[in-house]
């Protein structure tokens, strides 16, 4: 039964839309949270601006938590549900994280006007850095945890 075709195929279906329907819902609840903290106008705002909207300590933190908790459970949950070979999942799945975090970036730049001020690079790279220590962070734990499991 572990090399049914089938199975490994519907697994691999079912693990990028639970991973993707992840990262969504922890963007949600992580910024209803912080709304709820911080007031919901405060942080809508926020996730309005183009830039930091003049808060860049707040704004950093709220950034980095959201996205670095969304993109380690994308990775995480994908790693989790797929069949085997987790540790050439967890490099695969990583990078193309990362590298859909930097095309979000260049799209961001180049949707933008040509004067993106000192904020908006910030908030910009800020966003992609926390993307790709995020994927970073999901694989080394789902693939530590899927390694734990083996042995047990």
């Amino acid at each position: 039964m572990r090399n049914n075709l089938a199975i490994n195929i519907l697994r691999w279906i079912i693990a990028v839309p639970a991973g993707l329907m992840l990262w969504f819902s922890a963007n949600f609840s992580i910024g209803r949270a912080f709304g709820i903290i911080h007031g919901f106008e405060l942080v809508d705002s926020f996730w309005e601006a183009p830039d930091m909207d003049g808060m860049p300590i707040i704004g950093t933190y709220i950034m980095f938590v959201t996205r670095t908790i969304a993109a380690a459970s994308l990775v995480g949950v994908t790693i989790y549900i797929v069949p085997r070979y987790h540790k050439q999942v967890a490099i695969v799945v990583a990078s193309l994280v990362s590298a859909a975090a930097v095309v979000i970036l260049l799209f961001q730049v180049m949707s933008a006007d040509l004067n993106v001020d000192l904020g908006g690079w910030y908030r910009n790279i800020l966003e992609m850095l926390s993307i790709i220590f995020g994927a970073i962070f999901g694989a080394w734990l789902a693939y530590g945890n899927q390694k734990r499991r083996a042995r047990a």
